[in-house]
């Protein structure tokens, strides 16, 4: 089959159902709790949006359809200096080859100050080194005894918040309507910072916010704001072994490039975009065509938003979605492992959603020697891919052993992450 017929394909009969059925259910949940304003999250939002609106206007819903262009660095970066120590904790998290120039890319200070602080720090030679996750707490605690580097992000964090809040006031988010944050998920946490930036407008009122699915919750929110689709913190296990969230990101994203920060022009804030790839930008407006001629086909085929009668065919549709997640097939891993992906501020453009792996890369992943490197039992560093199970399919000689060993750490994580979720809900439930 043609690469292009792969694609076709693939977009009309997972992945186009696969996010109808999330739309509907967040229209349905909406409509339910007297929602009456929906904002869709950059980026990985603006492919809901544009097939909510569809819906909102076919059924003629009491509920404004609104896209919010943020990241996590437009929202973070402007609160860092009102809570350093949960500032130096993302910072320094993990992820896919982190190097110490992207945990500064994080902090959003200059090239001069970062310089600076990798001199006082006495790492400049490592600067572009992938560091093993084991070692994160030691860069962050050496970036903690830096005065300078703190004082740096601190001023820099201060100077930036005025325009993420005279941001989010011209979006309408102070104003006095019911209304609830749309997302993908997985933590939660952009939820969270931006109700703390409207706190400090002096908001009252509750935000909640829809979710595909969350791994678990940021500190000190309330369960009942944060609404689930396909897995939450305390279920979906099956679902979670079988789910990429990085190939969701790659898919389902925006034409546009990231969101840096905001500025003013004539008079109104408007977000500032990173730079895109021109192809990744054509891919996803090729995708844009088949999910809005999806959309709206369905919606001239249902008499109401509370049509049921596709309840069967999204049951068949997660199945196929986990087939294409966690066993795809050689040309779609071709077609859709292909992808830029990054998952930290910014797009590099140097890595794929299925990176290619060595066959001992792949093994180093197979959960002894994952949980090894991870807990620090074992030294040495883990080459990671986003979608490790598209990168199996293109470089390993037994894939579908690769992807059973990979899924055994994966079932093991989520369970006990599952399980420590619901042992802290129970705790705070008793005390």
């Amino acid at each position: 089959m043609k690469k292009e017929d792969v694609f076709n394909k693939t977009s009309r009969e997972i992945l186009a159902p696969a996010l109808n059925g999330f739309i509907l259910w967040i229209l349905r949940k909406a409509q339910r709790n007297g929602i009456r304003r929906l904002y869709f999250l950059a980026r990985d939002g603006y492919l809901m949006y544009r097939c909510a609106r569809v819906y909102a206007e076919r059924f003629q819903l009491p509920i404004e359809c609104r896209y919010l262009c943020c990241s996590r660095y437009s929202l973070r970066l402007p609160m860092y200096h009102r809570d350093m120590k949960a500032a130096l904790d993302y910072i320094c998290r993990g992820g896919i080859e982190v190097t110490l120039d992207k945990i500064l890319d994080r902090s959003g200070i200059g090239e001069a100050e970062k310089r600076i602080t990798l001199e006082r720090m006495g790492m400049t030679e490592q600067r572009k080194r992938p560091i093993p996750y084991p070692y994160l707490k030691k860069i962050r605690q050496k970036l903690e005894d830096c005065p300078f580097f703190l004082k740096a992000v601190e001023k820099n964090s201060r100077e930036r918040l005025p325009s993420l809040l005279g941001y989010l006031e011209e979006a309408g988010l102070m104003e006095e309507v019911p209304m609830a944050l749309v997302d993908s998920g997985w933590t939660g946490s952009m939820q969270k910072e931006i109700c703390q930036a409207l706190g400090i407008l002096g908001k009252k009122g509750r935000v909640t916010g829809y979710y595909w699915g969350l791994y678990e919750l940021p500190e000190g929110v309330r369960r009942e704001d944060y609404l689930c689709y396909y897995f939450s913190p305390e279920a979906g296990l099956k679902k979670k072994v079988y789910f990429s969230n990085s190939l969701f990101e790659s898919i389902f994203s925006a034409p546009h490039g990231m969101t840096t920060g905001y500025e003013k022009v004539h008079g109104q804030w408007r977000p500032v975009y990173a730079r895109t790839d021109a192809g990744r930008k054509r891919f996803l407006e090729e995708l844009e065509k088949i999910l809005l001629e999806y959309t709206r086909n369905q919606a001239a085929s249902m008499k109401h938003i509370e049509d049921l009668h596709l309840i069967r065919g999204i049951q068949e549709t997660e199945k196929s979605l986990s087939r294409f997640m966690g066993k795809p097939k050689f040309q779609e891993a071709q077609i859709f492992g292909n992808q830029p992906f990054s998952d930290d501020i910014f797009d590099t453009g140097d890595q794929t959603a299925a990176g290619r792996m060595t066959e001992e890369e792949l093994k180093a992943n197979h959960f002894w020697n994952k949980v090894g490197k991870m807990s620090g039992l074992s030294s040495g560093y883990i080459k990671e891919s986003p979608w490790y199970e598209g990168s199996a399919v293109l470089y390993g000689k037994r894939p579908g052993y690769h992807i059973f060993m990979y899924h055994l750490y994966k079932y093991l994580l989520y369970l006990k992450k599952e399980t420590d979720f619901k042992y802290k809900e129970k705790k705070n439930c008793s005390g």
